[in-house]
């Protein structure tokens, strides 16, 4: 039988062709001891796999799920299985069912012959590019268990700040949540009341409470005016974020800005530095890393200075030239790369500077979590206990005209 093949071949070049064979394992074996590396084998005239599988969003499968399966199939890999056995494995014990579907035809397609990097490439949506390609380099150079292993940590690490980033956001949130509701609650219902009473006995209220009341009686007598405003300037504010102008500014407004930019800047060049290196120490070759690396990040300030980094490379320039032009990057990071790139061990140094930046990104936000959470304590105090006065002031005005009264009868 015929079977039509792509392989690498240990140059890094690509080539196509067919061959006879049994079956697409021998026509794997076939490969192999010609000195290539299948990518693809399929038999001559079948429709490629993949085109009509409904896609299946990343978003539908979780950071912890992608996780515990790459640090699962590292462990395999690692201690001997091939990578068909243990995907196969996998999959039936998956008890994520999308996941579950995505495991099952990628086993599929690599006991049809297919390397492991073109079955996970049909489903480039769950796993992302930078994953893929890492996966095709380790299985080039024969290091599939090490590349694996590596962006198991990697996951994990990113797993640890998603986790990090929402326990030192929830106190905060819920805080102002809550305040926020008994702002609105004592403006709409309770001051509204006191104020009725009041009216009765034409007592002069504080300025505080008239200027509260009158805001209160706009809100409530004026609700689809502002209502209509607030959608207005919601569906602007999205407008303007889409926009490239708007996106330009506020990725170069979250970097810079004086609290949160350093945070920014350190977990961003941690991400792309750390995935950088694992592409380059698994055998990408470099400019197809920077693409990916690109495309892994959606800040605009970032995605400008890959490309940077990309023609420097195209042209025969290095990237420490780029790199040290690039402000919004953490102190130190060019000279390293520079002196990477001379002694010939920029994947381990990348890798290891994304590891370090990482690091020092989730201590600068715990950190800032820690400085912000006492000021939004005391404005929201503050604010609460300005509505507050705003209701108990006329109450002892009242109290104090009614303790007058029965004297002065």
């Amino acid at each position: 039988m015929h079977y039509v093949y792509t392989a690498k071949s240990p140059d890094g070049s690509t080539s196509q062709g067919t061959l006879s064979a049994d079956s697409p394992q021998q026509a794997v074996r076939l490969l192999r001891q010609q000195g290539l590396f299948a990518l693809s084998v399929e038999a001559a005239g079948a429709k490629a796999k993949g085109g009509d599988r409904p896609a299946v969003g990343r978003s539908r499968i979780s950071r912890k799920d992608l996780l515990n399966l790459t640090a699962q199939l590292a462990i395999m890999t690692r201690s001997g299985m091939d990578v068909a056995s243990a995907l196969g494995t996998l999959a039936a014990q998956c008890p994520q069912p999308r996941l579950k579907q995505v495991l099952r035809e990628v086993h599929g397609d690599v006991l049809g012959g297919k390397a492991v990097s073109v079955a996970l490439r049909n489903h480039v949506e769950v796993f992302g590019q930078a994953y893929v390609a890492s996966v095709a380099a380790g299985e080039a150079s024969g290091r599939l268990a090490e590349v694996l292993d590596r962006l198991a940590k990697m996951e994990r690490a990113n797993v640890r700040l998603l986790a990090t980033r929402r326990a030192l956001l929830a106190y905060p949130i819920v805080l102002s949540a809550v305040s926020v509701l008994v702002i609105l609650g004592l403006m709409f219902f309770v001051l509204p009341q006191f104020a009725t009473v009041f009216s009765q006995f034409e007592m002069r209220l504080p300025v505080l409470t008239e200027a509260l009341l009158a805001v209160s009686g706009q809100l409530r007598g004026r609700w689809w005016l502002w209502l209509t405003l607030v959608a207005g300037a919601v569906v602007g504010w999205k407008t303007f974020r889409r926009s490239p102008t708007g996106r330009a500014w506020l990725d170069a407004t979250v970097l810079n800005i004086r609290l949160a930019g350093p945070v920014v800047r350190a977990l961003l060049a941690g991400r792309t530095f750390r995935l950088l290196g694992i592409m380059i120490d698994s055998g990408v070759p470099l400019v197809e890393a920077l693409r990916l690396a690109r495309s892994s990040i959606e800040n605009t300030l970032f995605r400008g200075l890959f490309d940077r980094l990309e023609d420097d490379v195209l042209n025969g320039r290095g990237l420490s030239e780029a790199l040290a032009s690039a402000a919004f990057l953490p102190p130190g990071a060019a000279e390293m790369i520079a002196t990477a790139e001379r002694t010939g061990t920029l994947g381990m140094v990348t890798q290891t500077l994304g590891e370090y930046y990482e690091e020092e990104g989730e201590t600068r936000l715990r950190e800032l979590a820690t400085l912000v959470e006492p000021i939004i304590v005391v404005v929201m105090g503050a604010v609460v206990a300005c509505v507050v006065l705003a209701v108990m002031l006329p109450m002892f005005e009242f109290a104090t005209l009614a303790q007058q009264g029965p004297g002065a009868g």
